[in-house]
């Protein structure tokens, strides 16, 4: 008998642990489960914050960009001005050199013709001095 008492105290403790085991079951899937879901809830958290910063990065990287546009087209436009002005300045310059270097040319031409002159006149009192005779 007492090895039949065994077996019925063996066979009574499997069965209440496996009523237990399947008792405990559900509340312990549920429990992993709500850990786990917390866990992803953290996770999708920090990644929504990681995202909402990445959009306000893009967001404000394309304001700079269409700022720096903006700046970019007004140096262009202030280059392209000022090249403008500088042609013409140079333009203006060289048409002054070229009425300069006529002016040159033009008095050097008259110096050249007072000389001359001025040598003729020279020339004819010294040939008068020679035909005068003295008194």
């Amino acid at each position: 008998m007492g090895q039949s008492a065994q077996k019925l105290v063996d066979s009574v403790i499997v069965t209440a642990l496996a009523r237990l085991s399947m008792l405990l079951a559900l509340p312990t899937l549920g429990l992993i489960f709500w850990l786990y879901s917390n866990w992803q809830g953290d996770k999708l958290a920090t990644m929504q914050m990681q995202i909402e910063q990445t959009q306000h990065d893009a967001k404000e990287a394309s304001r700079l960009a269409i700022k720096l546009s903006d700046r970019l087209v007004a140096v262009e436009t202030k280059q392209v001005q000022d090249a403008a002005s500088s042609e013409k300045f140079q333009s203006a310059t060289l048409s002054r050199l070229d009425r300069v270097q006529d002016s040159i040319v033009g008095l050097s031409n008259t110096v050249s013709a007072l000389t001359a002159t001025l040598q003729a006149i020279v020339d004819d009192r010294r040939t008068g001095a020679r035909d005068r005779v003295p008194p």
